[in-house]
């Protein structure tokens, strides 16, 4: 199969698929935007075929994969209106995850109860009712809001300064939500959907996006997930099921995710929409599909369900060096360094995001010797990933293998992934929720 990748947010998450599916025998083209010096970043760079232009693929292309859906929605309109093969969300999808407007709204369209809100069009305003109500999460609210504000405060101070500060650095546009904040536990549910509806394997996540253990630190995106396949969930009945028809309405294919927060009674509170390929998750998915990687995804666009996974825990952990998460040095800052400890053994558990083919220099026989092999290409590495039956034997099979792996410099990744379900599973199944999950 001619197979298109579309690194849409240029920001190397393609790669691991787009190698599984060059090894898996298919003709693969990987495509990156260029930056503002006019060149493609170095991601897969030596591994794989990068061509100038997306364009010009497209009807060469049997099957389409966009990595995001935050760019080139205009530019990718008459494609999907054409009907041409692409996975991924279209412009109606992917509202409901850029837009928070939309996805409240069809969320309580569809019966779906969501935590009160207000929204609020100044400084003041949102100052006012943090004074009257006490601390709420904020978040951006409208389309082309700036997704970085968004702000879980612990007290009215920290919220009162985060305020001010958005004010005093300009950042403050547009308006804002203010949202209940809810003390419980944090759990996802995904789908796979296309013109036959949901395949039937369905997806129950634990994100971890603080920077350091023990969900210390900055927010990150995210630096490990656990999460596990299953044919019947009570989260998915309750959250994501009910719009099947809206997703059939605006002709949705892909992933439609839903992230929570399951209350101190046992009520799942729905966040937000994450309707794309999810990073690291879609990564440690890899680890327990079984056959083709990229045929279930032409299969979905078709109305089929032929996507076999295993029932076991996966789990997965990001290796990032250099500024991350940051990232805001020059392109090549933290590029060409070797990457060691990769075998035959461990190599179908490294799923590279931001990794090129380069030349490093290491000692032969006392001599130096310039090797070509593997190297980082940016900060956010990969995503290592391992599965067992049991949430313990995942993590034993991820740090084993990433106790392996090893480049010049800031090695960084968290060492507590998964820990918190040991006390948060037996709560969770108390409620009827990821059921036969074991720790």
């Amino acid at each position: 199969m001619n197979l298109l990748l579309m690194d849409t947010d240029g920001e190397g998450m393609g790669v691991d698929l787009a190698i599984r599916a060059q090894e898996a025998g298919h003709e693969v083209r990987y495509w990156l935007p260029t930056e503002t010096s006019g060149e493609q970043p170095p991601y897969g760079k030596g591994l794989l075929d990068r061509p100038d232009d997306w364009e010009s693929s497209m009807d060469w292309a049997e099957l389409i994969v966009t990595t995001g859906n935050s760019t080139y929605a205009a530019p990718l309109a008459p494609y999907f209106g054409k009907g041409y093969p692409i996975f991924g969300a279209n412009q109606k999808g992917a509202e409901l995850e850029l837009d928070r407007s939309k996805g409240q709204m069809v969320l309580e369209e569809y019966g779906i109860q969501t935590l009160p809100y207000e929204v609020v069009d100044s400084v003041d305003d949102a100052v006012k009712f943090i004074l009257s109500e006490g601390p709420c999460v904020m978040k951006p609210w409208g389309g082309d809001a700036d997704k970085s504000m968004t702000c879980v405060p612990r007290d009215e101070d920290e919220a009162l300064f985060t305020l001010r500060k958005w004010e005093k650095d300009g950042k403050f546009k547009g308006q804002l939500m203010l949202q209940e904040k809810v003390d419980g536990i944090e759990m996802g549910v995904a789908g796979w959907f296309g013109p036959g509806g949901w395949n039937e394997a369905l997806e129950e996540s634990f994100e971890h996006k603080k920077f350091l253990n023990d969900d210390l630190g900055e927010n990150t995106g995210e630096m490990g997930t656990v999460l596990r396949h299953v044919p019947e969930s009570k989260l998915f009945n309750e959250v994501l099921n009910p719009i099947t028809d809206y997703l059939h309405r605006i002709k949705y294919v892909g992933c439609c995710s839903v992230n929570c927060i399951i209350d101190k009674k046992g009520r799942p509170w729905p966040l937000e929409f994450t309707n794309r390929l999810g990073w690291p998750a879609f990564c440690i998915t890899q680890e327990v599909v079984k056959g083709d990687p990229i045929q279930w995804m032409f299969d979905l666009l078709e109305g089929k369900d032929t996507l076999e996974v295993s029932s076991h825990v996966a789990m997965g952990i990001l290796m990032a060096h250099g500024d991350f998460p940051k990232g805001k040095d020059p392109t090549g800052t933290w590029a060409g360094y070797p990457i060691n400890g990769i075998s035959k053994q461990n190599l179908e558990h490294l799923h590279f995001q931001q990794v090129m083919r380069a030349k490093a220099p290491i000692v032969v026989e006392g001599k130096e010797r310039n090797i070509d092999g593997p190297a980082t290409a940016g900060c956010y590495v990969m995503i290592v990933g391992g599965h067992g039956r049991t949430v313990r034997s995942a993590q034993d099979d991820v740090y084993e293998v990433a106790n392996e792996i090893r480049w010049p410099g800031n090695v960084m990744y968290r060492t507590d992934i998964g820990d918190r379900l040991q006390r948060e599973l037996e709560i969770l199944q108390g409620f009827g929720f990821a059921g036969g999950m074991k720790y």
